[in-house]
């Protein structure tokens, strides 16, 4: 694996994106953001995709400039400000409609004349829906209805997000729209860069070609009935903004790269299930692959290996139970902590590692002077991580020593764009982490998750349950049943009764869900009716 060579605030277009320090940017990548849901960062990756399509290049084609230098790919943003305040600010439609004593043209007149006055009062952009008028002359009724069914096709439309962050199901390139600030400028409030990470992985990834043709097949075709929808009320602005360099992921190739393209393809190579319908499980599994990712590359860095001294990550405890099996459930809270505490122990090494390579550090330490230790301590501690902590702080002379505990613990700390606590609003939103008052926070799986697993690891045959878990277990190291449980604790004792009962749970729940027949006392399999 070789290291993508970083240039830290380069890509930073607002001040407000420069990292406080770089440390995780430096293990996870620069950036992933609390803010962005899961659908939102595969939204973010075909935004991604959009843009280099139009650019007359194709899909995960820009290969690395050389092997410590990451690809040299630009994106901008289509601002499409007329279509977002019809689609997600106008209030007008619906009161102009009800007045009866409107005729058909009238009403599209006042609500033109409307739209206009509304988006001059936000934009300074006078006349902007007149072509409106022209498309709709005497068909109100059926500009009305389009903008009706595209609200409707709204992700997470009870969402208090401004207008200009709002989306539509991804159903051909017409809808794809990107998040951007009220001024039309990319200032990356919800679009994190969380998306452009995951593009570089699925483009560094050793399926990328078999990936780029799929997503272009399934988010690109203008076949939809939809794309042609908004066709017909979209006024084709061709107006961007300004070119940006994605963002930055550390490492040239990393298996869970390949991972994360397997489960696009399976679940894009689906022939059985509408292409509506694959963007959830796809921002399930992204939102699954993404957490598996910050694990590995935590045990790599913080140097947690097995007993053949391989890198080995926490496992998932999957609690599928709802709750109800005590243990499970603490056994699942308890590792989700473990997951929380291995990403900061992976950021105290880091820093340990980078820190000792510092000349002005080795020259901090043997210094007998305390005012010189102390600056040259602090000088060493901007110049590895590219931060200026200690001037903001203005501490007064201490021990390099206790000037490196207070930067690490900082770093472990830090309130935004922290990887352990970015895991469980990430979790939560695609259905593997929950949260109760009183019974507290582990990993669980609800129906939406468990059928995601089942789509991207069942195929046209039907595999036995054991099967399908010793798979999962795998590939993503997600413990359910006793058996895994037993590979997962080798070396430590535990009850399998409670896996055991979580077992049935998870049977149960597919059986409800259509996955699982039992066959006799003895077999049961899990099927996926979509793989044909």
């Amino acid at each position: 694996m070789n290291e993508i060579t970083p240039k830290p605030f380069e890509d930073a277009s607002r001040p407000s994106e420069k990292p406080e320090m770089w440390v995780q940017e430096a293990i996870f990548g620069h950036r992933f953001i609390e803010e962005q849901k899961p659908y939102m960062l595969v939204l973010e990756v075909l935004s991604v995709c959009g843009s280099v399509l139009r650019s007359g290049t194709s899909l995960f084609s820009h290969g690395l400039v050389d092997a410590t230098r990451s690809e040299a790919i630009t994106v901008s943003i289509a601002k499409r400000a007329q279509l977002r305040y019809l689609l997600f600010e106008d209030t007008a439609l619906d009161k102009i409609r009800l007045n009866e004593t409107l005729t058909d043209d009238e009403k599209l007149d006042r609500f033109v004349n409307e739209l206009n006055k509304g988006f001059r009062g936000r934009t300074k952009v006078d006349n902007a829906f007149c072509y409106l008028g022209e498309r709709f002359r005497g068909r109100f009724s059926s500009l009305a209805q389009a903008i009706d069914i595209l609200r409707n096709m709204e992700i997470d439309a009870l969402s208090s997000r401004r207008w200009t962050s709002r989306f539509l199901a991804p159903r051909g390139p017409k809808l794809l729209i990107s998040d951007i600030g009220n001024s039309f400028s990319s200032d990356r409030r919800f679009f994190g860069r969380g998306g452009e990470l995951m593009y570089l992985m699925l483009s560094r990834s050793n399926r990328a070609s078999e990936a780029a043709q799929l997503i272009q097949d399934h988010f690109f075709s203008t076949s939809d009935p939809m794309d042609r929808l908004l066709s017909e009320i979209d006024p084709e602005s061709e107006e961007r903004t300004g070119d940006a360099p994605l963002g930055y992921l550390p490492l040239s190739h990393h298996h869970s790269y390949d991972r994360l393209a397997n489960d696009w393809i399976t679940v894009l190579s689906l022939a059985g299930l509408p292409s509506p319908q694959k963007f959830e499980p796809l921002f399930r599994l992204s939102a699954l692959n993404l957490v598996r990712y910050f694990m590995e590359r935590a045990a790599e860095v913080g140097g947690l290996c097995d007993a053949d001294g391989r890198p080995s990550a926490e496992p998932i405890i999957l609690d599928v139970s709802g709750g109800a099996i005590g243990d499970m459930r603490q056994r699942a809270a308890s590792h989700l902590k473990r997951v929380r505490e291995t990403i900061d122990e992976a950021v105290e090494a880091y820093i340990q590692g980078k820190i000792e390579k510092n000349t002005k550090w080795s020259k901090a330490r043997g210094h007998s002077d305390p005012d010189l230790r102390f600056k040259l301590a602090v000088e060493a501690i901007h110049e590895t991580f590219h931060t200026g902590i200690f001037d903001k702080e203005k501490l007064s002379r201490r021990s390099p020593e206790a000037c490196l505990s207070f930067f690490v613990k900082r770093a472990t700390s830090r309130s935004r764009n922290n990887i352990s606590t970015l895991i469980e609003p990430l979790g939560k939103n695609a259905g593997f982490i929950t949260a109760r008052p009183r019974a507290g926070t582990w990993f669980d799986g609800s129906d939406e998750f468990l059928e995601a697993l089942v789509m991207s690891n069942t195929g046209s045959e039907a595999i036995t349950v054991d099967k399908f878990l010793h798979k999962i277990y795998e590939k993503y190291r997600i413990v359910i049943g006793p058996n895994e449980a037993g590979r997962a604790f080798a070396k430590r004792t535990f009850d399998p009764s409670s896996f055991e009962e979580n077992m049935r749970f998870f049977e149960q729940r597919l059986t409800g869900l259509g996955y699982v027949r039992r066959l006799s006392d003895d077999c049961a399999f899990v099927s996926n009716p979509y793989a044909i």
